[in-house]
């Protein structure tokens, strides 16, 4: 319609600048679309006159063609570009004026198209420039980018002669990409270059798209991030059609990367993306029977290509494999790989499993875990080291996934995961099959990845565990020690003790068979061997001690000479061996400066150069003592004769330098903690009180036989810790304790002394403080506990000053002194005694993350607070017994602990005067909630607890072949020790005894309140919960109970019984209350009277609670003869509406009628018999239909109604 008025008016011969003004809008305004697309039908109108020359001479004159020209070129620069420059700098403007902003670019390309080409040129020029985003840029006046592109679309399809100038319009296009925002990328491949692509023959449209191809996949592989992928596949998505026709696409290497980048990438667009390319470039290589996909990993190309047309081999896997990744793209595995792996580069296995690995799917993780650690490909040298980056790094971090190594479906507690056993497998196959040039590199790798991020104990256990299984091979060198040190002093630090001390051992292990021995000195292994620690790993008498020992022995000719001060120490004359090594570290740990000074007394010898030494000595006397067959005191002898010179010296030679006697002293000290197995021992710190307290542990213990010297220096020691004024004859005072250590004055001291006051003197003076605790309590165990009533009271008063000025970790001397004196002194110094606990136990929790400490002082706590003298307090251990509870919760065993100890206080084992045992256990009555929180523990633990439980037993069960199993302590963690432990003091109690009577009766009752609040408080809960499981415990121990009980008693409890049977119950529990109830009736068949009451009330609302006494007339053949009763009120439940209680009916009738059939009671049942063999003939056609007959067939066969006995299977199993 426009084209025919403008025709029209154009044949009028009009005045053009009066057409061309009205058509045109202020500058200053936004104009209509009409108004635009008139004024385009206008200059469309005239551009053959304007553009082709003969029509022009006819219709126009120059003048006028000039003038036209003018106009025209007016209303670009004047009117569309000032129109798109506004609506790209007013806020909405775009989304306002999108109509008319596409009017305005149709008139700017019809506009343009009858002007020259410098005109096209200039206008491009001034657009190209705000492609480059930038905020600041748009709001000075500039084109937006979205206004921008869509000029650049519509002038696009314009020919140019200039190929110059089009390449750097796609330049710019380019070069804007990696800069602009995610949703304006797409904005500029599909307006500016996919136009650009297409205004082009295929042979322009080829030379244009290997450029594109060239930069999009060089800036990808110079960047390689993951947003750098997402755009770069943005792109190729949308200009594939074009990419594909070059051909050029499909045969570069650096394409394929992307690719594979695509496929594991973050976003599931980017993946679908890149599986769009993939699936692409093999359905153009299967039509067009070109060679594709070449293959690459980490840049590096292979040198092959894939032969679609020759191989339909191929095309089935290429089209496993795009299903397997599609797949996995909706998380799940059931369409698994089974394609053959040798036909293609591994980076393709790769990204399978790089997309399984980081599935949020555990399954489908796990199942990508397993798969790996079977590929039988892997022995082959090529694709080992292929895969050995892959191995090292992404399958190094899924394996910190802890959920990986649960117990699979038919394995035992304490069964080594199957996951482990095939890693184990795996790890040896992998290292075999690598070329052996780069097998040390990669075992380096692997191990500085386990010293470089987080790891959990579990995972880190069982690596270590599969590194030693590794065949002997010397590939580390003094740079895989230093990887080893990182992971032992950095990544296991926070662990659990016993899998620490597991993964230590399967590391020594490891490098024993791993280390090249020519490439280390002696001095770095026993550097390294300082980072075992002996009470977790590294303890004499092991067998890894042993292995340790003969491992020395193999190799002692073959270390690397060490290098002091440039020059060798392995002469020609003399080679070094270790016990030379040992004599030389001797003389030089012995030799201190001389002394300047107080300076040089505080620089206390550092404990790790004794522990070196000292576990150098003992190695090298173990391995002369099994090699040579000498006697280890005379090894002894010879190696530590300096250090009996220095230590004969110590009282006798005043000038013997302080420094040089505390090296000594602390040397002999480590060599005797060493020498032996590791007791619950702490390390003394330096100075003579430590000294003095190291000794007195090491003979509390027993660790040395006490001489008549010793036992002469008790005498001293005593008197250093109490004073006696014979002149007054008073009573014997306490001194010498809690004495502080004060920080010394230096005049001329350095700025090192000053930091290492700074910094260590406070532990310094509490290990001072702690020392004195030590020594103490060796007096006490050794001649004896005060008398003195007074004395005793300012020794706990002493002790309570202690707790508040120690830190937690050195508070176990306090703890073992005040579980001595707190029964003498707890009577008469009540306020004390309490505020004594209260401390302890902030100071245990304190603890909680310190398994080494919090054990034993856990212990010492629960002896201290609980002891019988104690226990008599009423009310006074409740709130810390609830703390405790609370804390059993998180953490397992501690419950435990408590139980043990109070049922073992309550009812001792050994016999005693019945007088005192009454009174002893007359305590329990004060604390019954301990004995009912015991009968009914068992927290539910999260899954990652329950793998740290299975995998501690694992390593339990090692036994003596883990050298952690030795060196640590063996603490009960067993969370059934609570119910085990007082299940066992219940069923000791004697109901003769009126006391023990009453314990049980009150716990009986607490149970069953128990049991109703939680029936009331959940009217449904869930199977396993710990609903569940609080009342499955509750009536088992009533079951326990109940021979015990009189029959006054089980009387009064009796409705309690019944109406737990009306609530709505899991069906064990139910089993065990329907259990009670028979063994009630059985003992005492009187109430059977209560129970035929239970059949009449209203079960509306427990419809199926009725289902419980049918079940116990199941089994009335063990309760008494009273059938009829029995036959009425079951023949009324066999027409009830609801369906379960029909089915319990037919059941309990099926049993009665066949036990009325085999008594005789003349014709008590013959008028009952035609209608019961009717009604059950009837039930039992009712059932033939549906589910109904499995149920019927299921219940009959039930254990509980088939095989189950309640008098024969009652039993404490």
């Amino acid at each position: 319609m426009y084209s025919a008025l403008i025709n029209a008016v154009l044949r009028s011969s009009p005045d053009y600048d009066l057409l061309f003004e009205s058509l045109c809008w202020p500058e200053d305004s936004l104009p209509q679309t009409e108004l635009v697309e008139s004024l385009t039908a206008l200059i469309e109108a005239l551009a053959p006159s304007l553009t082709i020359p003969d029509l022009a001479q006819v219709t126009l004159t120059d003048a006028k063609r000039r003038c036209i020209h003018d106009k025209i070129e007016s209303i670009i620069w004047s009117k569309c570009l000032p129109f798109l420059r506004k609506i790209s700098t007013e806020s909405g403007g775009e989304d306002r004026c999108r109509q008319g902003t596409a009017a305005v670019c149709r008139l700017l390309a019809v506009s343009v198209s009858v002007c020259d080409q410098k005109t096209w040129t200039k206008v491009v020029s001034s657009t190209l420039p705000s492609l480059q985003w930038s905020p600041e840029e748009e709001l000075s006046g500039a084109l937006s980018v979205n206004v921008a592109a869509e000029v650049l679309a519509a002038l696009m399809p314009l020919p140019t002669a200039d190929e110059e100038f089009t390449l750097s319009i796609l330049n710019c296009a380019l070069s804007s990409i990696p800069s602009l925002p995610d949703n304006l990328v797409s904005k500029v491949t599909v307006r500016v270059i996919l136009t650009l692509l297409n205004c082009f023959s295929d042979v322009r449209s080829s030379c244009f798209a290997t450029r594109i191809m060239d930069a999009v996949c060089s800036w990808h592989s110079s960047e390689r991030s993951a947003a750098v992928t997402q755009r770069a596949l943005l792109c190729f998505t949308v200009l594939l059609d074009h990419l594909l026709k070059s051909h050029t696409v499909t045969s570069d290497t650096r394409f394929w990367t992307l690719v594979q980048d695509g496929l594991t990438h973050g976003d599931s667009v980017s993946r679908k993306r890149a599986l769009y390319l993939l699936k692409r470039c093999v359905a153009l290589s299967d039509e067009e029977g070109f060679d594709s996909c070449s293959t690459s990993e980490e840049g590096n190309i292979e040198n092959h290509r894939l032969k679609w047309y020759k191989s339909g081999l191929l095309r089935e896997f290429w089209e496993d494999y795009t299903l397997v990744m599609e797949t996995l793209e909706e998380n799940q595995y059931n369409c698994f790989f089974f394609f053959s792996i040798c036909l293609f580069h591994p980076s393709w296995l790769l990204c399978v499993y790089q997309r399984m690995f980081h599935s949020e799917n555990k399954s489908l993780m796990r199942e990508g875990v397993c798969h790996l650690l079977e590929l039988q490909v892997l022995r082959q040298s090529a694709f080992a080291a292929a895969f050995s980056q892959f191995v090292v790094g992404p399958f190094m971090d899924v394996l910190s996934e802890t959920s990986l190594f649960c117990r699979s479906p038919g394995q035992s507690v304490g069964d080594c995961p199957e996951l482990a056993g095939k890693l184990q497998v795996f790890l040896v196959n992998f290292f075999t099959s690598l070329p052996s040039e780069d097998r040390g590199c990669v075992l380096l790798q692997l191990i500085q990845q386990l010293g470089s991020k987080h790891w959990c104990a579990v995972p880190l256990l069982f690596i270590c565990q599969a590194l030693s299984k590794l065949p002997q091979s010397p590939l580390l060198r003094s740079s895989g020690l230093s990887a080893l040190r990182e992971v032992l002093r950095s990544t296991m630090i926070t662990h659990q003790v016993l899998l620490r001390g597991a993964a230590q051992c399967f590391l020594l292990k490891s490098t024993l068979s791993l280390i090249d021995v020519s490439e280390v000195t002696r001095d770095d292994v026993f550097s390294f061997l300082m980072h075992f620690r002996a009470d977790e790993s590294l303890c004499r008498g092991t067998t890894l001690w042993n292995e340790l020992c003969i491992w020395l022995s193999e190799h002692d000719g073959n270390f690397k000479p060490r290098i002091l001060d440039g020059d060798c120490v392995d002469g020609p004359a003399q080679k070094e061996t270790i016990r030379l090594y040992v004599q030389q570290e001797v003389i030089v740990y012995l030799r201190v400066p001389a002394s300047t000074g107080e300076a040089c007394v505080l620089l206390l010898p550092d404990i790790r150069e004794a522990d070196k030494l000292a576990r150098a000595i003992l190695l090298c006397v173990d391995m002369e003592r099994r090699e040579l067959k000498k006697d280890a005191r005379e090894t002894l002898r010879s190696l530590l004769s300096p250090l009996l010179d220095t230590l004969s010296r110590v009282y006798t030679n005043i000038y013997l330098p302080v420094h040089k006697s505390d090296k000594s002293l602390q040397l002999m000290l480590r060599l005797l903690q060493l020498s032996t197995r590791p007791r619950c021992q702490q390390q003394g710190l330096e100075g003579f009180m430590a000294s003095l307290a190291a000794v007195c542990d090491l003979l509390q213990q027993g660790g040395t036989n006490m001489s008549s010297e010793t036992a002469s220096a008790l005498k001293s020691l005593n008197d250093y810790f109490y004073t006696f004024d014979t002149s007054t004859k008073s009573q014997p005072s306490l001194r010498n304790i809690n004495k502080r250590l004060m920080k010394p004055q230096l005049l001329d001291s350095t700025r090192f002394v000053e930091s290492l006051l700074q910094q260590d003197w406070g532990r310094i003076a509490a290990s001072f403080l702690r020392d004195q605790w030590v020594c103490l309590n060796f007096l006490i165990r050794s001649v004896g506990i005060p008398k003195v009533s007074e004395t005793l009271r300012a020794a706990l008063s002493c002790s309570v000053e202690a707790l508040a000025l120690l830190p937690s970790d050195l508070v176990l001397p306090v703890l073992n002194f005040m579980n001595m004196a707190l029964p003498q002194v707890s009577l008469t110094t009540e306020d004390l005694c309490v505020q004594a606990v209260n401390l302890s136990w902030e100071l245990v929790q304190g603890l909680s993350n310190n398994a080494h400490d919090f054990w034993p002082a856990l212990q010492g706590f629960i002896s201290i607070a609980f002891q019988h003298e104690l226990l008599k307090l009423n009310h006074q251990q409740a709130p810390i017994f609830t703390e405790v509870v609370e804390l059993s919760q998180s953490k397992s065993g501690v419950l435990g602990v408590l139980v043990q100890h109070c049922t073992q206080t309550w009812l001792p084992g050994e016999g005693g005067s019945s007088e005192l045992a009454d009174g002893i256990f007359s305590s329990v009555f004060n604390h019954l909630d301990i004995v009912t929180e015991a009968c009914l523990y068992g927290p539910v633990f999260r899954r990652d607890q329950r793998l740290i439980q299975d995998v501690q037993i694992f390593v339990e069960q090692l036994g003596e072949n883990c050298a952690a199993n030795v060196a640590v302590a063996s603490d009960n963690r067993d969370d059934q020790l609570p119910r085990t432990c007082v299940l066992t003091f219940l069923s000791r109690l004697d109901p003769c005894n009126q006391q023990h009577q009453r314990l049980i009766e009150e716990l009986v009752v607490e149970l069953l309140r128990k049991d109703s609040l939680i029936s009331k408080a959940k009217v449904r809960y869930y199977s396993n919960s710990l609903q569940h499981r609080i009342k499955n415990r509750a009536w088992q121990t009533l079951l326990l109970l109940l021979p015990k009980l009189t029959e006054e008693f089980v009387a009064t409890l009796l409705n309690s019984v019944f109406e737990a049977g009306f609530c709505s119950n899991q069906p064990s529990v139910k089993y065990l209350i329907e259990w009670m109830m028979i063994l009630i009736l059985v003992k005492y068949p009187h109430h059977l009277d209560r129970f035929w009451t239970c059949f009449s009330f209203d079960h509306e609302k427990t419809k199926t609670s009725i289902c419980t006494f049918l079940s116990v007339l199941v089994h009335i053949s063990v309760i008494i003869p009273h059938l009829r009763k029995a036959l009425d009120i079951i023949l009324q439940s066999c027409f009830n509406h609801n369906f379960s209680v029909r089915l319990y009916a037919l059941v309990a009738l099926k049993r009665v009628w066949s036990l009325a059939e085999s008594v005789t009671e003349g014709d008590a049942f013959r008028g009952l018999s035609s209608v019961v063999t009717a009604c059950l003939n009837q039930a039992e056609a009712m059932q033939n239909s549906g589910n109904a007959n499995k149920n019927w067939l299921r219940i009959q066969g039930h254990f509980f109604f088939s095989a189950f006995h309640p008098i024969r299977d009652y039993s404490l199993e």
